[in-house]
């Protein structure tokens, strides 16, 4: 029988990167830019490994591979696991950039915003009435924002990026991402950084009539004394609630299916605030010890 598995962060220096993720979350990672910091992963570019109990060191992808029913439940299928969880520090723009539409790198995400600062915005999809023509004339240029959607945005709100939809996290974001196993990125626009670009890739990806609102309202599902469980977005790669737990009760974990946990805020006994859990399908019950918590569940 497994049970609620913690994972060391996984932290990546990328130059748009700050030192948010350290502060907010009270953490201690390398010295230097913090852009990333991968929270539950099973890509070899940044595997995790088990934190706490009997498995301590443990990698993700091994404990998929050996241990596959017990871990996923009606989902123990899967030929590969299924979600990366991360969290993103925007000190800068993040390069203007479109995610494959298909094939095993194909990858839909949404952010969950934890914090902004004054001014802050994303860009994502594109305006009404762009052509084609119009988007491949401005794609490596500051012009193409121009055509994008561009969203002030603020803490609690959730931005769906579908695959193929063009997209930017500006500067003063920071955010929980929920994504599928992918860690391919092409680039159009990166504000004259002089990184690699990748347009043809990006062309032949892109969503060309993309003008859907990417801002997702949440949905009140059910509320009582004890908690309050917010539908924030569903997909059909994940689903994400917020859940609001009012003193100690035990968590109604869904059946025979693993589901990830991230406490935005609120000591409990289960996770860390500003750490993420995963709960194994097969565990047992278990008892949220607190005086009230916060916490972004995620299953598919």
């Amino acid at each position: 029988m497994l049970y609620p598995l913690l994972f060391t962060p996984v932290y990546k220096d990328y130059i748009w990167g700050g030192g948010r993720i350290a502060r907010h979350f009270h953490r201690d990672p390398p010295s230097g830019k913090v852009a990333e910091s991968w929270e539950i992963s099973c890509h070899p570019d940044g595997m995790s490994r088990v934190e706490n109990g009997p498995l301590k060191g443990k990698t993700l992808h091994a404990l998929f591979e050996e241990n596959r029913g017990e871990l996923m439940g009606k989902d123990a299928g899967l030929t590969e696991f299924p979600l990366l969880l991360k969290l993103i520090d925007a000190h800068d723009n993040l390069s203007v950039q479109v995610h494959p539409s298909k094939g095993r790198k194909a990858k839909t995400e949404c952010w969950v915003i934890l914090d902004t600062q004054k001014d802050s915005v994303v860009y994502a999809g594109l305006k009404k009435h762009c052509s084609e023509e119009e988007v491949i004339e401005k794609l490596s240029s500051k012009e193409i924002l121009s055509l994008m959607n561009t969203l002030p945005v603020k803490k609690d709100e959730v931005v769906f990026i579908p695959k193929g939809r063009l997209h930017a996290i500006g500067s003063g974001c920071l955010i929980f991402e929920i994504q599928q196993t992918s860690n391919t990125t092409y680039r159009v626009y990166d504000w004259e950084r002089g990184r690699e670009l990748h347009l043809e890739e990006a062309k032949k990806a892109l969503l060309y009539a993309d003008s859907d609102n990417p801002l997702i309202p949440p949905k009140l599902i059910d509320e009582t004394p004890y908690y309050s469980q917010t539908e924030l977005i569903r997909t059909p790669f994940f689903i994400v609630e917020k859940w609001i737990l009012k003193g100690t009760q035990k968590w109604e974990k869904r059946e025979n299916q693993c589901e990830f946990l991230f406490c935005l805020e609120g000591e409990n006994s289960l996770v860390p605030v500003g750490r993420s859990c995963l709960i194994p399908a097969k565990c047992d019950s278990i008892t949220m010890e607190t005086e009230k918590t916060t916490l972004i569940r995620v299953y598919f």
